[in-house]
């Protein structure tokens, strides 16, 4: 009778890995895959008495101590916050996705997964890019398709993005051009297919979804791999001012990417002179503004879960209507929730993912968990990444690739 569980978990465990692929693989676009890879991981790791060790190892990781750690002291904010508890218990779980990151570095032990996980990654953002390529090319039309169910319409309604809003969709698109980048610097043989994705992605960016955050990080990007890869210090000098004169260029000749850059200055400027919150910037800077007097109020511990979205609601509140549930950017969020406390511990989790890949003797591995993170911190200025899904779930990816062993063979192989 006792050999029951060890039978019935070597049968579901295996199974656990697979279903995260497929949550992995719908993370940049598709709910119901998400949900449906979700749902199945942790079933059959409930269902895998056997392995509950391995996730008690799994939680003495130091990514996991201080992932657990800052979604326990989210939480915390629950026993003071002065927002209503509808609102608090909302962003709290927001963070939940932390308490996945134990689960992933048990699963996902082995460096076999990689692989396997970068790849249904890169498979969901290119489902997540297609209804834009195939609108921005003009095959929507001359194909018959309708997918203005799935346009999202946020910005603008002629928007070409779709599942997602631009700068999620920027995001993952750049995580993609990367991830490519270096995958043809990596394996030789894929050397063409991937410059092919990663132009691709490259044409998404800039001249169909024209994301201001996705268009800094693009350039950010390519001047981080070029110091980093490239030894030859002329040759690096060469290609950096390459990068510059091409994004200059770019710049005046496409008047879509000229007016989207040049806005950021007019939308700044009409809100510093007018007042004006309307725009996507005025918005921001606005809630900028208000998160920096809710951090001034109580800079060591926060306001609390949900207390952004009370302020918001106020009368007196110019965008009062609006439904946001964040400040549009991850630190001034967890600044004025949660504190000085609560952006220390965020800090050092990312430095710990950080420093943790920069121990991997696989620079391929190590240069998509590093990059990835860095266009993950560049995007939380401008949206709250961690507290969003989409994002959020990709930083959960992150630290699971960051920690993965090369000699450490995983069950669920």
């Amino acid at each position: 009778m006792h050999q029951f569980p060890t039978k019935i978990s070597a049968f579901f465990y295996p199974k656990a890995g697979w279903f995260g692929l497929v949550m992995i693989f719908g993370l940049p676009w598709s709910h119901a895959f998400f949900y449906i890879g979700l749902v199945g991981m942790l079933f059959c790791l409930l269902a895998s008495p056997a392995h509950y060790k391995d996730l008690v190892a799994a939680c003495r990781e130091n990514i996991a101590i201080l992932a657990v750690l800052l979604f326990v002291y989210i939480a915390a904010g629950l026993l003071y916050t002065h927002a209503p508890m509808e609102f608090a218990v909302f962003d709290v779980k927001k963070y939940r996705k932390l308490l996945l990151i134990p689960v992933f570095l048990m699963i996902y032990r082995d460096i076999k997964w990689a692989n396997r996980l970068v790849v249904a990654y890169g498979c969901g953002v290119l489902s997540l890019m297609l209804p834009t390529l195939l609108d921005g090319t003009g095959l929507m039309r001359l194909l018959s398709l309708d997918l203005s169910l799935y346009r999202d319409g946020s910005y603008t309604d002629q928007s070409l993005v779709y599942w997602r809003n631009h700068i999620v969709h920027g995001f993952h698109a750049s995580m993609l051009f990367s991830i490519c980048i270096l995958s043809a610097i990596r394996y030789r043989k894929l050397a063409w297919p991937c410059v092919a994705i990663a132009t691709i992605c490259l044409l998404d960016i800039i001249f169909f979804i024209h994301g201001r955050t996705a268009l800094i990080t693009l350039v950010a990007v390519c001047v981080l791999m070029t110091l980093n890869y490239i030894s030859h210090l002329h040759l690096r000098a060469v290609l950096v001012l390459a990068i510059f004169v091409a994004s200059v260029s770019v710049y005046e000749i496409s008047e879509k990417i000229h007016e989207r850059v040049d806005s950021i200055t007019q939308e700044a400027r009409a809100f510093i002179v007018d007042r004006n919150v309307t725009t996507s910037g005025g918005n921001r800077l606005h809630y900028w503004g208000m998160s920096l007097d809710m951090f001034i109020k109580a800079p060591v511990i926060g306001n609390g879960p949900g207390t952004f979205r009370e302020n918001l609601e106020q009368p007196d509140n110019p965008l009062h209507g609006q439904p946001h549930r964040h400040t549009h950017n991850e630190y001034l969020t967890l600044l004025s929730q949660h504190g000085l406390v609560g952006l220390i511990l965020f800090i050092f989790l990312a430095q710990q993912i950080y420093q943790k890949a920069g121990r991997r003797h696989d620079i391929w591995l190590k240069g998509i968990v590093r990059i990835g993170l860095v266009i993950f911190l560049i995007n939380a200025i401008t949206d709250s990444s961690l507290h969003n899904e989409s994002e959020g779930w990709t930083f959960v990816l992150l630290a699971c690739l960051a920690n993965m062993r090369p000699g450490d063979t995983a069950s669920a192989a």
